[in-house]
This record gives C-alpha cells, structure tokens and sequence, in this order.
C-alpha cells in the first residue's frame, strides 16, 4: 500500500511550440469530423488551427460548418476574412455569396457572385445563383442571361 502523505506530486509547465503542419493536423481532423456532421467538433479543431496560422482554407471550412449549423453571421465572418487573406480564390467569394443569400442580403450576395465569376468566368454555380437573384427581383432578362450562360458553360 502506497502511503499518500509521502507520494510526491510533479507538475511540469511548459509550452510547446505548434507547427503549420500541426494546423494541417488540425484542418485534417476538422473536415472528418465535418464529413461525419460534427460540425460543432469540427469548428473547435479549425479554432484551434486557426490559433497556429491565419489561412484562408481554414476559415473556408469553418465557415462551412457554421452554415450546416445555420450561424450565418459567424459564417460571413470567416468568409470575410478568408476573402481578405485570399482575394483571387472565386469559391470563397462563391461561399460568401451563398450565405449572403440565407441572410436574405440579395444585392450583397449578387456582388459576390460577380467577384466568383470575374476570377473563375466558368463558375456555373456563381452564374446560376446570380441568375436566381437577378430573377427573384423581377430582372428576367439579366437572369436568363446569366441561365444562358450556364447553359454555355455546361454545355447544354
């Protein structure tokens, strides 16, 4: 029997510098447990990359997860800030417009579907989402001009 009074207790401190491959560790870990719909999960290991280094990816998929979880204000956030660290990706500015359009902010969503599609002129999606928009607020033939388009791009 061990004798408590006399156990000797150690506690060590220290910090341990983490890597940007320990943030790709943690992006890994964030889109498995977003792959499974543990996006709460998921959104703690990209806060936790995020605390490493500042990328657009990261941010991209937490705020991916905060859409599944509907928090489109923390979303728009993330795509924010995704969009100022990688300004020339088209699908973050696609994503920033998709949760514009839950947020009912048309005209914003509108912008950034232009921003998608000025990078990435073939981005079907952006030109659909925009065409939808425009024909939402009663503009039939900007919309079927940009539904022409996807037809165009895909081929049909």
């Amino acid at each position: 029997m061990i004798d408590k009074s006399k156990t000797l207790v150690i506690q060590t401190k220290f910090t341990m510098k983490l890597s940007e491959s320990d943030a790709k560790v943690l992006l890994k870990e964030g889109l498995l447990s977003a792959e499974f719909e543990e996006h709460e999960e998921a959104i703690e290991h990209y806060d936790k990359a995020l605390q490493i280094i500042e990328h657009a990816e990261i941010y991209l998929n937490k705020g991916i997860s905060l859409v599944e979880l509907e928090r489109f204000e923390e979303a728009l956030e993330c795509y924010d800030r995704a969009t100022t660290l990688e300004p020339d990706d088209s699908l973050l500015w696609y994503n920033k417009g998709v949760v514009l359009t839950d947020l009912e902010r048309f005209d914003d969503a509108i912008i950034n579907y232009e921003k998608a599609i000025v990078i990435q002129p073939d981005y079907a999606d952006a030109w659909y989402n925009k065409a939808e928009l425009l024909k939402h607020q009663g503009l039939e033939d900007e919309a079927n001009n940009c539904f022409n388009k996807v037809k165009e791009i895909e081929g049909n």
